[in-house]
């Protein structure tokens, strides 16, 4: 597995709409796109304009070959600025006791 975390720098008053356009798109790259398994984002506490999405891809091939099919799915919102890879050396999700009340 590996992770792929993608930058965007984002004008104070536009963040809602790219994070509707940033859940629209990452469901669209996982509804069509072979070893996409997820994706989460964040922003900077020190800098609120930067934002991160790191995603899950089963292999850099199938983040690879999976290019072709992003770009033609037209996704909404910006692209991101940089795109910097990392090898997934363990996960351990949780169980957070109040799941149910996160956004």
């Amino acid at each position: 597995m590996i992770r792929v975390m993608y930058r965007w720098t984002i004008k104070a008053g536009d963040e809602a709409q790219f994070i509707e356009h940033w859940k629209e798109g990452t469901h669209q790259i996982q509804s069509h796109c072979e070893g996409a398994y997820g994706s989460f984002l964040i922003h900077s506490s020190k800098n609120p304009e930067q934002y991160f999405g790191v995603a899950r891809w089963e292999s850099r091939e199938a983040w690879k070959l999976a290019q072709p099919i992003i770009m033609g799915l037209n996704l909404p919102g910006p692209l991101p600025e940089t795109a910097d890879f990392y090898d997934e050396l363990a996960d351990m999700p949780g169980e957070h006791p109040r799941r149910n009340e996160l956004p």
